[in-house]
C-alpha cells in the first residue's frame, strides 16, 4: 500500500485560513472581479466571483459632492482607508471602509466561505490520494496476477514436457 496518508482539517489549518481571508477581506474593495485562483475557459477569461472586502468605492461629480458624500458616509460609521483617492475632470472616487458592524457581519460570511474552500481543497487532495493509491495498488495486483500466471504456465509446461517425455519414452 501508499505511505500517503489522508489530511484531516485542523484548528491551526482553520485558524490560518481564517486570519488569511481577514488579511484579504481587509484589503480588498468588495464588488465582482476576476476569480484568478480558478482555471480560465477556453477563451482565456477568468470567472467573475463577488468579493467581500472592508473597502467601498464612492464616486461624485464634483468638489462639493464630494465632500457632501464624504461627511454623510463618515456620519454613518465609514472610515477613512488608505486607497488613495483618484480624479479624471470633475469626476472624483474615493474609497472608505465599511462601518464596524458591516464588517462583522461580512467577516462571519467569509469565515464561513474560507472555511467551506479549505475543506473543499483538502477533500480534494484526498481524493486524490485516494486515487492514485488505488491506481498503484490495482498495478502491483495485476503485476502479482501477471507473475502467478506465467508461474502456473511455466509448471503446466513443465508438467507437460515431463509427461510427453515420460510417454515417448515408454513407446520406444
Amino acid at each position: 500500500m501508499s505511505n500517503n496518508v489522508l489530511t484531516t482539517v485542523t484548528k491551526q489549518m482553520i485558524a490560518d485560513c481564517k486570519a488569511e481571508a481577514e488579511r484579504a477581506y481587509f484589503a480588498r474593495v468588495g464588488g465582482y472581479a476576476e476569480d484568478f485562483q480558478v482555471q480560465p475557459d477556453k477563451h482565456g477569461n477568468y470567472p467573475r466571483k463577488f468579493f467581500r472586502g472592508a473597502r467601498v468605492e464612492f464616486t461624485a461629480l464634483g468638489v462639493n459632492a464630494l465632500l457632501s458624500v464624504m461627511f454623510e458616509k463618515l456620519s454613518e460609521g465609514y472610515k477613512r482607508c488608505d486607497t488613495e483617492a483618484t480624479s479624471f475632470g470633475m469626476q472624483h472616487m474615493f474609497y472608505l471602509e465599511k462601518p464596524d458592524s458591516e464588517i462583522q457581519t461580512d467577516l462571519i460570511e467569509v469565515f464561513k466561505e474560507a472555511e467551506a474552500e479549505l475543506r473543499a481543497r483538502v477533500e480534494q487532495a484526498n481524493e486524490a490520494i485516494i486515487s492514485d493509491t488505488i491506481a498503484k495498488r490495482k498495478l502491483q495486483v495485476l503485476k502479482e496476477r501477471e507473475e502467478a500466471a506465467r508461474a502456473a504456465d511455466e509448471a503446466l509446461e513443465a508438467e507437460l514436457e515431463a509427461e510427453v517425455r515420460a510417454a515417448l519414452k515408454g513407446a520406444k
